[in-house]
């Protein structure tokens, strides 16, 4: 005997252990960069992250989907697009996020925001166009995100623009 549609029960078991934390209290933000809290549902099989949502409000189409895997101590920045939007997803590891705001007509120009996310506290990050970012792994395994920007990345005109780590261009160091 094989399996009828009749044989299956209706609904998801882990919608109902999905809990949506309230957003954390990070401070002053750059302006348009967000900070969603990730809703997490837990049970005896493992977990489940919801990474983006229009629960949480309209989002922008997914049109790109990748995901990083970062060595222990990595750094990647500091870098800006001109025609995108990231989103990054963090629920592993244990990393430092940099952001500085660039634009010349922004109301927050000049100003620094230095985040922790991870396993510890799980968001998904929006980046605005001309905000620089950088990303480290400060935890001792490797550890990953998923970007979700809102640009299809074309290798022939790669919408990245960077300057190395250690530029003196930007008021932070890692």
């Amino acid at each position: 005997m094989t399996a009828r549609i009749a044989d299956f029960i209706a609904g998801a078991p882990t919608a109902s252990l999905i809990a949506k934390p309230a957003s954390p209290d990070l401070g002053p933000l750059i302006h348009g960069v967000t900070v969603t809290a990730l809703s997490v549902g837990k049970d005896g099989r493992g977990q489940l992250n919801e990474l983006l949502t229009e629960r949480d409000g309209p989002i922008d189409p997914i049109v790109h989907v990748y995901q990083v895997f970062a060595e222990p101590g990595s750094l990647r920045g500091w870098v800006y697009h001109k025609q995108q939007d990231d989103r990054l997803a963090f629920t592993t590891g244990a990393f430092r996020v940099v952001l500085f705001d660039i634009r010349e007509d922004s109301p927050t120009k000049g100003m620094l925001n230095v985040f922790q996310f991870g396993e510890k506290l799980r968001v998904t990050l929006r980046i605005p166009a001309y905000v620089v970012h950088g990303v480290k792994n400060e935890g001792t395994d490797a550890a990953s995100f998923v970007n979700m920007p809102t640009r299809v990345y074309d290798p022939a005109n790669p919408d990245k623009h960077r300057l190395p780590p250690d530029s003196s261009l930007i008021p932070y160091s890692f």
